[in-house]
């Protein structure tokens, strides 16, 4: 059964209300939108594109199409004010991907995923993408790193991140259908 609610999601200086549309919540996982996250260049055309998914794809029936870009930066956050997560449980942040059969420039620039707690404290990972295009066809889980709030201020916010900035590297063929929260197992 999954909950309805609004959320607020503020982030660089934007605010905008979040819906059931782009959130979605059952006892096992939350999942956020890729229409909730905020996506450098994801309103020109030139670079990302948003595409109809179907129902059998996407809770959402949306993604975010990655056309070209040669920097990436893709952040969301999640309030806890109004989401509410047990702190003695570990959490790990999924990114739900497709690549496209004529995805390029995967192969030689590590993306850096990354989440901060609100107590400060921040996580990194990195890892080059290349390798889950030769399954391109199917919905894939990235790992995007794990939180924890045992020792956060629990009315902060967790921010997640997918990016990289540091080269001139020109990368697409990618869809972006959201992330995924949940416990994490031991």
């Amino acid at each position: 059964m999954q909950r309805k609610f609004t959320m607020a999601l503020t982030g660089m200086g934007n605010t905008m209300l979040a819906s059931e549309e782009f959130f979605k919540m059952d006892k096992k996982e939350i999942h956020i939108s890729s229409r909730a996250m905020r996506i450098t260049w994801g309103n020109d055309c030139r670079f990302w594109q948003w595409t109809n998914l179907s129902k059998d794809e996407s809770c959402f029936g949306l993604g975010a199409e990655l056309i070209q870009v040669n920097w990436i930066e893709v952040v969301s956050l999640l309030d806890l004010e109004k989401i509410r997560l047990d702190p003695m449980k570990n959490y790990e942040v999924i990114y739900i991907v497709k690549f496209k059969v004529d995805a390029f420039g995967w192969h030689s620039c590590p993306i850096i995923f990354e989440v901060s707690t609100p107590d400060g404290k921040k996580r990194r990972r990195s890892e080059i993408l290349d390798y889950y295009k030769k399954n391109g066809h199917n919905w894939q889980e990235i790992y995007g790193g794990e939180f924890s709030l045992a020792s956060s201020n629990l009315m902060g916010k967790v921010e997640f991140s997918m990016k990289e900035v540091k080269t001139d590297w020109w990368k697409g063929g990618i869809v972006l259908e959201g992330i995924k929260i949940r416990p994490k197992v031991a």
